[in-house]
């Protein structure tokens, strides 16, 4: 490589489109970001042709004009997206129909049949997803194919996002395959097409594309993409992964043993595993890791730090009026409560519950305060809520014979010192904060560089361009506070459980988006 190589990472959001150039070294040269709505005419189901592609060409224009510098010094582009929407693209190079966002329910009686004609074991042993629900691509193919089959006769492929943005780039076919584990189409363990499942879609194999793993360089920047966006032709088009796997790369999980946590609007994490691991009991979705041969575990929950966000909004409006950062206020607020919040316990439940309860009727909680609590001892409850979720998440992985020893802290909850060791003295290991907050742009950077010849394979381009934070260790003063305190969230959820139904039946709009 030369001193003027570069490598840029395109982050494709659910709601934000992100272009990141860094060095060889993991260096950030330039961030431009475009939000962007997934609504159209007031209908979530579907959107616009260029929806997608639209923010990503603007993010890239905005990068190299903040830069100022050559494009031609950019010698590789790779993807970091989200999974599941279906872009059905025609022959001419165009979207024969709007995208059907991930989102989309239309397929939920496709899913009924899947479940009834294939069955949830089959699926799971072959896709290594626990669940059955309108979300898979499956589902909505096979909707396109019983309700529009001029739509379906008309598609050359079937792409998901990410392949979408590669395809815009550089005029290539190809399908990212971990984007494709969570498709309900392709076998996980042969990184193939399921035949039987593909049939169920109702669609044809050719109208899939060749799976690549993540990077594998496919062409160039296209002129049309040149044209549009100012990159330059000489740059290569690498393959890419889904955000959560680019997102775990771009923080060094890479080894087994290894979580990567990321507190955003929800809670996900990511254990890296040797060999896939499919368990119908405990529901926890298994997919294809960036990483050759290697797999991953990827439970989650949907409230994260938006329990937190929730609490802000609500209950600290000097911030809101200009008085300080919000959550900052809070925080320090919370650092000085005790651990344990002198007894105040929070069940986090505020949209139902995922893995490992699985239960949409779960409602939040906040359980044993006095007249001697205060907005900081809530504050802290909530941030120690979360991390009681993450440990009974581990403790399920665990059950399933992974081994957990450290944890890399991702999301906009890594931004808290407090929040990074209260969850190291709940869970007992050390929590390390990578020092690039983009990772899932960084993530995609280091495949493009893979891709590109500059490293000879992925964990050397982690040694290369990621770097660890100080590992934060388990204070274990603290150790039998939060031992007691664990079980009394467990029990408090295990007690309430089958109120649940009856508080949810008084808030019928609350909670009908959680599968499970």
């Amino acid at each position: 490589m030369s001193d003027g190589d570069l490598l840029l990472g395109l982050d494709l959001g659910i709601s934000t489109a992100r272009a990141a150039l860094f060095t060889p070294e993991g260096q950030l040269v330039g961030l431009a970001a475009e939000e962007y709505l997934v609504m159209s005419g007031g209908n979530p189901r579907e959107v616009e042709d260029e929806t997608y592609w639209a923010p990503i060409a603007r993010a890239i224009r905005e990068l190299l004009r903040r830069w100022g510098g050559d494009p031609a010094c950019i010698v590789a582009v790779a993807v970091s997206s989200h999974g599941e929407t279906v872009f059905p693209l025609g022959h001419d190079g165009r979207l024969v129909r709007p995208p059907l966002i991930w989102s989309d329910v239309c397929s939920q009686g496709e899913a009924d049949e899947l479940a009834a004609e294939i069955g949830a074991p089959r699926v799971l042993e072959t896709s290594g997803q626990p669940e059955i629900s309108p979300i898979w691509p499956v589902t909505k193919m096979r909707w396109m194919a019983k309700n529009e089959p001029e739509h379906v006769r008309c598609t050359r492929r079937f792409l998901l996002p990410g392949d979408y943005i590669l395809f815009k780039l550089s005029g290539a076919l190809a399908g990212d395959q971990t984007l494709w584990g969570s498709s309900l189409v392709m076998d996980i363990r042969r990184k193939a097409w399921a035949d039987d499942l593909v049939a169920f879609a109702g669609i044809k194999r050719e109208q899939l594309p060749p799976l690549c793993p993540s990077g594998t360089a496919v062409g160039t920047i296209s002129e049309e993409c040149a044209s549009e966006t100012g990159l330059s032709p000489r740059t290569r088009v690498i393959v890419g992964a889904m955000d959560q796997m680019c997102a775990a790369v771009g923080a060094g999980n890479v080894s087994p043993g290894v979580v990567t946590e990321s507190t955003g609007s929800v809670l996900a994490l990511l254990i890296t595993i040797p060999q896939p691991i499919f368990d119908a009991d405990t529901k926890v979705p298994c997919h294809i890791h960036a990483l050759p041969q290697t797999y991953c575990l990827l439970p989650w929950n949907p409230t994260g730090g938006l329990t937190l966000k929730w609490f802000k909004d609500r209950f600290a409006p000097a911030a809101a009026k200009g008085k300080g950062d919000p959550y900052e206020l809070l925080t320090a607020e919370a650092a000085g409560v005790p651990p344990g919040c002198d007894g105040l316990v929070m069940l986090p439940h505020l949209e139902g519950a995922l893995y490992p309860e699985f239960n949409a009727a779960a409602r939040a909680v906040f359980f044993g305060f006095t007249l001697g609590h205060t907005r900081g001892h809530f504050t802290r409850a909530i941030l120690e809520a979360v991390a009681y979720m993450m440990r009974r998440d581990l403790a399920g992985i665990r059950g399933l014979g992974a081994d957990p020893r450290e944890v890399r802290s991702l999301g906009g909850g890594a931004k808290s010192r407090l929040w990074a060791q209260i969850k190291a003295d709940v869970l007992g290991l050390p929590v390390v904060v990578p020092a690039q907050s983009e990772a899932a742009a960084l993530g995609a950077a280091l495949l493009a560089g893979v891709g590109a010849g500059l490293y000879p394979d992925i964990p050397a381009a982690v040694q290369a361009m990621v770097q660890a934070g100080d590992p934060l260790t388990p204070n274990t003063a603290h150790r039998a506070t939060y031992d007691a305190a664990f079980d009394l969230y467990v029990a408090l959820y295990e007690a309430l459980r089958p109120l649940f139904p009856r508080s949810a039946a008084l808030q019928p709009v609350i909670g009908k988006g959680i599968r499970g």
